[in-house]
């Protein structure tokens, strides 16, 4: 049967707070089949069809939590900030066959998570910038990306299981991945391949203890934006890993955020910490995108911290981001309603069932 999405909730907002903005609701079934009385006139283009999504069997819920996986190293031996070229994989495919498909932060800063009705988002990052992440090897004459470095393997998984993804934000230094007469290659080639690339400050200095003046704080973060666009003019970077996880002193937290050295400015959306623990979603009212949590993707014990939390996302099906397939809709359970801050993203329609 055709549903129809109807432009009422907004009404609501305009009693209760005074403020304009585009949301709306499903009218809910009740028992004689009827819509809710006196429905706004529907504009051109308000209504949809949406016979294609189930909401009762798929169970949308975009203010579902979402893991933001970090990772440091990928080599020869599985230990603490080291995983193996093999674990690494079956990661991502342990990701893959329980629905996780690869969203880049960057999109999930700007609220714009597309991924097919059903499944969730996951975010992959890597700090330090290190060459198991992406080293080229010579083969039959050749100069190749190893295929058991980070990318290689992004790249294997993604051609195995389409629709997969390649999205990862790896978080470097300078000299990124230690080949120097690669550089301009692999950072043109992140970009290519759907990935990004994210300031982990310019020598990795703890920010909480080891930087002690705005001054020193400007330098590391816009001599490593210097140094990226001097190979990538036009690229942004907008999001920060935290060295060590140390969050900067109260006082220079916001030139964290922003500022400028020798006139390079940055602009931070999205500030990453050491976390364990999954994120809130994007639209939630508790995301706070200056203090997102990761949850570490190495453990030198086979059952590792992905593992568990994906238990608990199975445990509990009710906190995790499940897409309603369109990045113009925020859909959640009607239960979650109170939960979406309606501020954050004006040109969404906001759903529920």
């Amino acid at each position: 049967m055709r549903k129809r999405i109807l432009v009422l909730f907004v009404l609501a907002l305009l009693l209760i707070t005074g403020c304009t903005g585009n949301v709306s609701t499903e009218p809910r079934d009740v028992d004689n089949g009827s819509e809710l009385e006196n429905p706004i006139e529907e504009e051109p283009g308000d209504e949809i069809e949406d016979e294609k999504i189930d909401f009762e069997a798929i169970r949308p819920n975009e203010a579902g939590q979402i893991m933001v996986l970090m990772y440091h190293q990928i080599g020869p031996e599985e230990k603490e900030w080291i995983r193996t070229p093999d674990n690494f994989r079956k990661d991502l495919q342990v990701l893959y066959d329980n629905g996780y498909r690869l969203v880049s932060l960057k999109d999930v800063l700007k609220g714009n998570i597309s991924v097919e009705a059903g499944y969730t988002p996951v975010v992959i990052t890597f700090d330090d910038g290190t060459e198991g992440q992406f080293r080229y090897i010579k083969e039959n004459g050749q100069w190749i990306i190893d295929p058991d470095s980070a990318v290689g393997i992004l790249l294997e998984m993604n051609d195995k299981n389409p629709g997969f993804g390649t999205a990862a934000t790896f978080y470097v230094n300078t000299n990124p991945f230690r080949q120097p007469e690669f550089t301009q290659r692999k950072l043109e080639e992140l970009i290519e391949f759907g990935m990004d690339i994210g300031n982990h400050t310019y020598t990795h200095p703890n920010l909480a203890r080891d930087v002690k003046s705005k001054e020193e704080m400007q330098r590391q973060l816009g001599m490593l934006v210097k140094e990226i666009q001097s190979y990538l003019p036009d690229y942004e970077l907008d999001s920060l890993a935290l060295p060590f996880g140390g969050v900067p002193p109260k006082e220079l937290f916001p030139y964290a955020v922003e500022g400028e050295h020798e006139g390079t400015p940055y602009h931070n959306l999205g500030i990453l910490l050491v976390g364990s623990h999954p994120s809130h979603s994007p639209f939630s009212k508790d995301f706070d995108p200056h203090k997102i949590p990761r949850i570490r993707g190495e453990d030198p014990m086979e059952y590792g911290y992905i593992y568990y939390w994906m238990e608990y996302f199975e445990r509990n099906p009710h906190l995790r981001y499940i897409s309603d397939g369109n990045p113009n809709y925020i859909t959640v359970p009607e239960d979650q309603l109170d939960k979406i801050d309606t501020e954050a993203f004006q040109g969404k329609t906001i759903r529920t069932y």
